[in-house]
């Protein structure tokens, strides 16, 4: 069954998701989304309840699901493109993090590499900013708390944000990110700020 997956975007500075030249990814942060969302599947994030209930900062359904190493090795130009892999002495390839100042410590960085892939959204809407507000019949889908959410994802439920979506208009990158965007090149030195996700 396609699952509908909810989270709450905390911080939203270009690199989760990454709306880059005409595609949406999330490569960075919500492990678990993306080592268990199917092709298929759909994911929302939404704003903390402090900006108002129900604003929904992007929404995109599961193309492709890519490899950290792959996609890496595929899109290097891609802001959100963080992990190498890297063949260690046994032959076995490990992720290498190429940015220091997004999660900053190796526990961070192990815990966000856990994801294993890069889910890339076709279609997608992505609004940034301040979000569009969710109709009534759909509000309850909302979620503000700490880790993701697919309960819910029922058929019905399904039929409602696919009508919704097709006639809040055509999906692309309709705005930008809300926070100071975390989106210079890998060469570039690491910025004083530590923001992640």
């Amino acid at each position: 069954m396609t699952r509908i997956w909810r989270y709450v975007l905390a911080t939203d500075n270009g690199m989760a998701p990454c709306a880059q030249d005409g595609v949406l990814t999330l490569t960075c942060c919500k492990p678990l989304i993306r080592r268990q969302a199917a092709v298929g599947d759909y994911v929302m994030g939404f704003l903390p309840k402090r900006f108002g209930r129900g604003r929904l900062a992007y929404v995109g359904q599961v193309a492709k699901r890519v490899p950290l190493a792959d996609y890496q090795r595929h899109s290097p130009d891609r802001y959100d493109a963080i992990y190498r892999g890297v063949i260690g002495p046994g032959g076995q390839e490990t992720l290498e993090p190429l940015r220091q100042d997004y999660h900053p410590d190796m526990a961070s960085h192990h815990r966000d590499a856990s994801g294993v892939n890069s889910l890339q959204f076709d279609p997608y809407w992505y609004w940034g900013g301040l979000g569009v507000l969710l109709p009534e019949d759909l509000a309850d889908m909302a979620h503000y708390y700490v880790g993701q959410s697919s309960r819910g994802s029922t058929p019905e439920r399904l039929d409602a944000l696919q009508t919704w979506l097709a006639e809040i208009g055509p999906p692309g990158t309709w705005g930008s990110s809300r926070d100071a965007p975390m989106t210079l090149a890998l060469a570039a030195p690491a910025q004083s700020r530590r923001r992640s996700c």
